[in-house]
């Protein structure tokens, strides 16, 4: 059994006549771009999604004012998107989200949906930008002592909370902040090619084959962060 059978079998209710192009924006946020098919897994949009009930739980949970155009879909566990429909994929600090295996499985999935020419366009934060930071700060005499919990903070990996009470644990869960596997160009641009995309590439702002990830895209994502673009074959 092949890849593309093995994720309609993981994924039986997928879509699988459906001929219109699709640029699908993964991890959209509260940011929806237009002409783009705008999903996010954040478990406080899926309780906002809830029939009746739903936007009445946005005062009492203090959720987020999601738009109506914001759809729920988690890319590991797979979207209704046929294979082969989308013209452009773009994942703006997402996959540092996921753990490794999950990652796998979500560029598994990604290249599946794509179109042969469809482009996968991914920013991260930068770890070697991080680590940088890091060791500078050790060379500080007024920074070394601050500088692992910086790193730790910064990068995301660490929890300045607590999860001793159901509340806190609930509350973390929900917020979905905490990095889960972090990415330098060398690294993601390897999983690019491992996974069978070419033309794979380290990208700027506003450098991008395509015009229509201008829709999605913003400056302030790039801030100590790469953006690593690739080609379906």
């Amino acid at each position: 059994m092949n890849n593309k059978q093995l994720l309609m079998k993981d994924n039986p209710q997928q879509i699988t006549n459906n001929k219109q192009p699709i640029c699908l924006h993964i991890g959209c946020g509260l940011i929806i771009a237009e002409g783009w098919k705008n999903i996010d897994a954040s478990p406080s949009l899926r309780l906002v999604k809830l029939p009746v009930i739903g936007r009445f739980l946005i005062p009492i949970l203090n959720l987020p004012e999601w738009s109506t155009n914001a759809q729920y879909g988690n890319i590991v566990k797979g979207l209704d998107i046929a294979p082969n429909s989308c013209d452009l994929i773009y994942a703006s600090h997402v996959l540092e989200h996921l753990s490794i295996l999950d990652f796998k499985i979500a560029m598994e999935r990604i290249y599946s949906y794509l179109k042969p020419q469809g482009i996968f366009r991914a920013v991260v934060p930068n770890l070697e930008d991080l680590i940088a930071t890091y060791i500078q700060e050790k060379k500080e005499e007024n920074l070394a002592s601050q500088a692992s919990i910086n790193f730790m903070t910064n990068s995301l990996i660490g929890h300045l909370g607590t999860r001793k009470a159901l509340g806190d644990r609930l509350r973390e869960m929900f917020s979905n902040n905490r990095h889960q596997w972090m990415w330098d160009k060398s690294s993601l641009t390897n999983a690019f090619i491992e996974q069978g995309f070419k033309e794979v590439r380290l990208c700027q702002y506003q450098e991008w084959r395509d015009d229509r990830f201008a829709r999605v895209e913003h400056p302030e994502s790039f801030e100590n962060a790469i953006c690593i673009e690739g080609v379906k074959k």
